[in-house]
């Protein structure tokens, strides 16, 4: 009985997972006639990682809830979009009255209120364990609850068009104009509390004495720092090119927070985060170095070669090889520094190694050898246990 309870409980998020998926699609693909743009795609590989992954760690992991918060989150992912492109197809075909697409637009607004609520708030406040740091922070849970229903509320009553931006709303109470807009300043506030409470939460954890849970919020950490940094970049870049690479890296930062607190919550590679945030600043600084030198050469000698020779082919031509040349030295350089400072264990183990290295150069005795290789391995490896075997000798 127990084994099928188990069987059970490890099913129904597999289940709630496909049936949103199946619905979601077959929904989408009659809305929108097969028209199928960067954005569709988009949320459908949204969906795709938040269902999925949090169905795979509630089956795996069924007593914590942060794949129960990715799983409820994608589905209201789901049924917001499903609802807002229901509710546009409707009135541009007329076949349903003006309250019942006012009504899938109400909807929608509260789903797309608790998805966000879930991801910024909710998952940062139990995260890596399931359990809040302490009972005094259900006070943040309730605020949130509160926000979602002020929200609801002043969608409802308000002026603000419900379905469609053109259609005004068929539930607007003018006499509650005022209570609307207390409430949506209210919601405001609150999401901004929430939001500080829980950076202030993966602050206060990431300070703890523990290894194990740092490396989990660092995976937690970097997929969100990325976009974050580079959302606003986008939006604010006055070059067209640095905007859409800044987008396209925050909508995969986006896409890569699922499997980053998949990652973190099975603690499968682990510890390879560190690895990874030291690859991807060094790779940013040297590119940003090397580009940065390519276009100061090539002002630099068009205004030299322009007497000598139209110079544009030639300038081009010179720069890149300088950059060229530039690349191995700025590398080792940069990469180098990066890992001193954020990849400090490989860094130390492959410091540890290299003096072990010159050490062997000199020693000839095999017990001095020996000693000094165990030493060497469990400072770099850190094995739980060790032997070292030599042919013909006895190693107790």
């Amino acid at each position: 009985m127990q084994a099928a309870d188990r069987r059970e409980r490890r099913r129904w998020p597999w289940v709630l997972a496909a049936a949103t998926m199946v619905i979601f699609l077959a929904t989408n693909a009659v809305v929108a006639r097969a028209d199928l743009d960067l954005a569709g795609l988009f949320d459908l590989a949204t969906l795709l990682y938040f269902v999925f992954v949090g169905a795979f760690l509630c089956a795996r992991v069924p007593g914590n809830v942060v794949g129960t918060l990715l799983l409820a989150s994608g589905v209201t992912l789901a049924a917001t979009i499903t609802l807002s492109s229901l509710a546009a197809f409707a009135a541009e075909q007329g076949t349903v009255p003006n309250t019942a697409v006012a009504a899938a637009g109400l909807v929608s607004n509260i789903g797309f209120a608790v998805e966000l609520f879930l991801v910024l708030v909710g998952i940062p406040l139990v995260f890596p364990d399931g359990h809040l740091l302490s009972a005094r922070w259900r006070w943040i849970v309730v605020l949130c609850v509160a926000a979602v229903g002020a929200s609801a509320v002043a969608s409802f009553v308000g002026p603000e068009p419900l379905g469609r931006p053109e259609m005004p709303n068929p539930f607007q109470v003018p006499e509650l104009t005022g209570l609307a807009d207390v409430l949506d300043v209210f919601t405001q506030w609150v999401a901004a509390v929430a939001f500080g409470a829980a950076a202030l939460a993966i602050v206060l954890r990431y300070r703890r004495d523990d290894d194990v849970e740092r490396h989990q919020l660092k995976w937690l950490i970097g997929a969100s720092l990325v976009a974050a940094v580079a959302f606003p970049i986008s939006l604010f870049s006055p070059w067209q090119a640095a905007s859409d690479v800044a987008l396209a890296v925050a909508l995969v930062a986006l896409l890569a927070l699922p499997l980053a607190i998949g990652v973190a919550i099975l603690r499968y590679r682990l510890y390879a985060i560190d690895q990874i945030i030291s690859r991807t600043i060094a790779w940013a600084v040297i590119s940003g170095l090397l580009l940065g030198s390519f276009a100061l050469l090539v002002v630099v000698l068009q205004t030299v070669l322009v007497d000598v020779t139209q110079g544009d082919v030639l300038a081009v031509a010179a720069s890149t090889l300088v950059a060229f040349a530039l690349f191995q030295p700025v590398r080792r350089t940069v990469q180098a520094a990066v890992d001193r400072r954020f990849d400090r264990a490989r860094y130390d183990a492959q410091r540890t190694a290299d003096s072990f290295a010159d050490r062997l150069r000199n020693e000839v005795d095999l017990d001095t050898l020996a000693a000094e290789l165990e030493a060497t391995v469990a400072d770099t490896i850190r094995p739980r246990a060790a032997v070292l075997w030599l042919p013909g000798r006895h190693t107790p």
